[in-house]
């Protein structure tokens, strides 16, 4: 991963954008990729080699438990917070359910199951399905490229076909074509190595064009609640291109800032995905819960409502790390006793 410090770097300045939004809003220009970014970054590192079953263990390793996991402690906390029981059922069914509600975002009424600041946890089952399909078909992608184009095209049009179903599915199944389009596309750009050549410049402000035509004719992505855009299934495409073209232009700007110090603290954040997409809602609410004791934050405009923003942010952000850093240390601590009682 030294060779691809630029990806960290991409990786973080997704992460920021989507910690951003949740805390203050952001443009729909800055937002439109950055999930299919995740996929897209995947796919790019990939190394064929590994059996189907160990491929897959190592994605459940990664992703189910600390899924799981920090699942569990944010149950445990609004339990004992004074959560009513029924509350707490919901949430318990919202986390093996591991869905942000139940019906896209237009239904009428809606059945909200992420009440316990885990929103943004749905990306790591979604991932884990995902990657289901994709080591499936991704080493037969890179033999023949005839069937490379039979399943993106093949996982287009499932990605079109899901987004008539009335409710979301469990785990983001109904995500599957998508996520697995991304990692492909990925793939593709990997292989081709296509980030490590020289600037191309006329390339890249052509895809900047194209990403902002795109996002500008398709407003209202919204991944995570399968919403494509303005046209119903028709958006699919278009949410495709924007997906691949933001993600592209992500890169970029990472392999740009990567020798910077910005670049380098963007790399360490972005090398801390997982801990920061599933606490950072927690994190953002207790700022929150505490800042409300001495103002009122909702009453903020201007310099006041950016400076807010900017501080609660910044302190989610390194207060996540720092309990990053000490997770680590008592994994190195276990694994040193593990190994002298052996």
């Amino acid at each position: 991963m030294q060779r691809y410090k630029y990806l960290d770097v991409a990786r973080g300045i997704g992460l920021m954008l989507v910690i951003i939004s949740h805390s203050s809003g952001l443009s729909s220009y800055l937002i439109n990729f950055y999930i299919p970014l995740f996929f897209v970054l995947s796919g790019y590192v990939y190394k064929p080699g590994r059996s189907y079953a160990e491929n897959v263990s190592r994605k459940a390793k990664r992703l189910l438990i600390p899924y799981f996991g920090y699942s569990a402690l944010l149950f445990a906390f609004y339990a004992l917070t004074g959560r009513s029981a029924e509350e707490m059922k919901l949430s318990l069914f919202g986390i093996f359910y591991s869905r942000f509600c139940l019906y896209p975002a237009a239904a009428e009424e809606n059945v909200y199951l992420f009440t316990i600041a885990n929103g943004a946890m749905w990306y790591l089952t979604a991932f884990f399905v995902a990657g289901l399909l994709y080591h499936l078909v991704v080493d037969r992608c890179l033999k023949s490229r005839g069937f490379l184009v039979g399943c993106l095209v093949l996982l287009a049009v499932v990605t079109m076909a899901f987004s008539f179903l009335p409710v979301l599915l469990p785990w983001s199944i109904d995500l599957i074509g998508a996520g697995v389009f991304f990692m492909l596309a990925g793939t593709m750009l990997g292989r081709a190595r296509f980030f490590e050549k020289r600037w191309n410049v006329p390339l890249i402000l052509g895809v900047l064009a194209g990403y902002v035509v795109l996002s500008t004719v398709n407003p209202g992505i919204n991944m995570s609640l399968r919403e494509y855009g303005a046209y119903g299934a028709l958006s699919v495409p278009l949410f495709l291109a924007i997906g691949i073209g933001g993600s592209m232009l992500c890169i970029w700007l990472g392999k740009l800032i990567e020798t910077l110090a910005a670049g380098r603290a963007l790399a360490y954040i972005g090398q801390h995905t997982i801990l920061l997409l599933s606490l950072h809602i927690f994190g953002l609410e207790m700022f929150e819960r505490i800042a409300g004791r001495f103002m009122d934050p909702h009453a903020l405009t201007g310099a006041g409502f950016a400076a807010y923003h900017a501080v609660r942010v910044i302190v989610v952000v390194c207060g996540l790390l720092i309990l990053g850093k000490l997770i680590d240390l008592v994994k190195v601590k276990i694994g040193s006793g593990m190994k002298k009682e052996a």
